[in-house]
């Protein structure tokens, strides 16, 4: 396949180039050529390009597929109250998790999504939607005993049985501090260490849980993770909100990534926003995520640039703060990073084809020079850009249908 005659394609690549006016082959789902006038070779479909930006397809590091059901069920209302009501009426709605799942993924997909991090129970429906709809998984199973108990004992036989593959990548996903038990939470810890798998937990999200611990445990959140060995260069802390610098600076020695969902935290009005700045003063790689559409409402990934963006010039009372190129690299490369997988976020030759395309005949984009091409990705464009997606060089939209 050749993308011929890029307008502008946005290569992520270690310099930030945009390059102009290039061609894109792609063989067995590798970039394998990026220059101009690429020979057509006999059968090879060609998609033009001349009126899109082309650049990586954008990485969401965590949401709750499972829960595509309940968007609007529950709005207005405060993280406890709302996860309370929120956890019943998916206890109801659990028989039509597999389709939710599906609309989901499709959601990402139309919205220029090409990896997801999902974090739910039964975890076996991400597994099978992902295969039907061609998404990249990275596959979290959820265990929060708010839903039913766990015997920390027993972590391999509640795991998926389904081996890893190059488009789902497995790990291990304990609820959250308040959900989950101090020896769940320990045996976790050490399965995942055994078996070299990566953790995915809600970390200090709000004010009261961070209170609660410290009254129960006399620790704080990153610092009761450490005590228990979960922290590590294979763990991703979501949220984030309520910490110390003492804890980014335990965050940053043991190398755990962070994912940040600030429409999530906005909408639940946590009190707090994520030290951005701070961690990344660190070099705490920082990631982003929608978190579900019951708490988003949407899986939009560009909303959530924006949102990032945005809230951070705000909350630092200083323009400088979270610039485009940062806030997409957080949505390509810091995300690859973030599940370890080196062959993703970026456009250059010998990278995995996970490819999106913007229409820049569409108005909101407009007009477009290469000097704005990033700071219309992170100001003005949204999912509804999106025209063209690959995942593993396969097109699985085209001209802003989802195949």
């Amino acid at each position: 396949m050749i993308l011929r005659n890029c307008r502008y394609v946005v290569t992520q690549n270690q310099k930030r180039e945009i390059l102009e006016k290039v061609d894109i082959r792609i063989e067995d789902g590798i970039i394998t050529e990026i220059k101009k006038n690429l020979e057509k070779k006999r059968n090879e479909e060609v998609i033009d390009c001349s009126s899109r930006i082309v650049m990586p397809g954008l990485i969401n590091a965590h949401t709750h597929l499972g829960m595509s059901g309940l968007r609007g069920f529950c709005d207005d209302a405060e993280l406890h109250d709302w996860l309370k009501k929120i956890v019943s009426e998916e206890k109801r709605l659990h028989h039509t998790a597999e389709k939710q799942v599906e609309l989901g993924m499709r959601e990402a997909l139309r919205t220029g999504t090409t990896t997801v991090c999902d974090m739910y129970d039964p975890a076996e429906v991400a597994i099978t939607a992902s295969k039907k709809t061609g998404i990249r998984l990275v596959n979290f199973p959820s265990f929060y005993t708010a839903h039913r108990e766990f015997d920390p004992k027993k972590i391999h036989e509640l795991l998926p049985k389904t081996e890893a593959t190059d488009m789902i990548t497995q790990g291990i996903g304990p609820h959250s501090i308040y959900g989950t038990s101090k020896e769940f939470l320990h045996e976790t810890a050490s399965y995942a260490s055994k078996h070299n798998l990566m953790i995915h937990i809600h970390v200090a999200e709000t004010r009261e849980e961070r209170a609660e611990l410290q009254k129960k445990e006399g620790m704080l959140p990153v610092q009761y993770l450490h005590h228990l060995g979960v922290l590590g260069n294979r763990t991703m802390l979501v949220h984030m909100v309520w910490v110390t610098k003492g804890e980014l600076d335990l965050v940053k020695k043991t190398g755990c990534s962070v994912v940040h969902c600030p429409q999530s935290n906005m909408k639940l009005a946590g009190g707090g926003v994520l030290p951005l700045q701070e961690m990344h003063e660190r070099g705490i790689n920082v990631a982003l995520g929608t978190d579900s559409t019951a708490s988003n409402n949407s899986l939009d990934m560009f909303r959530e640039m924006h949102t990032c963006a945005l809230l951070h010039k705000h909350h630092y009372w200083d323009a400088t703060v979270a610039p485009a190129q940062t806030v997409l690299d957080m949505a390509t490369l810091a995300g690859a990073k973030a599940v370890h997988n080196e062959k993703i976020g970026a456009i250059k030759s010998g990278m995995i084809a996970d490819l999106i395309t913007l229409d820049l005949n569409d108005e909101n984009l407009q007009p477009c020079a290469k000097d704005r091409v990033v700071s219309h990705i992170v100001y003005s464009a949204n999912g509804m850009n999106v025209s063209e997606v690959l995942v593993n060089g396969k097109v699985l939209v085209r001209e802003k249908k989802v195949l």
